[in-house]
């Protein structure tokens, strides 16, 4: 399963965050996201409760003060 979502977020590796997204939906659900580009190539990733999309979800964002404890990624 880890691998499934390393191969998914590997095209963001390496990319710039170009806008922040917070927008509603026509049901009045809040959701959020970001816009990373990676040469020429955008992605749009969304807080999603489920892979397929059912209601808007929540996003963790921490600062990492210390490298040692970096997340644990695959660059295989």
């Amino acid at each position: 399963m880890i691998d499934a979502y390393i191969k998914q977020m590997k095209p963001l590796h390496g990319g710039k965050v170009k806008h922040i997204i917070v927008d509603q939906t026509p049901h009045g659900e809040v959701y959020m996201g970001l816009v990373i580009e990676n040469g020429k190539r955008t992605y749009e990733v969304l807080a999603l409760t489920d892979p397929e999309g059912n209601g808007a979800g929540f996003l963790s964002v921490e600062k990492i003060s210390d490298f040692s404890k970096k997340p644990v990624t695959n660059q295989a």
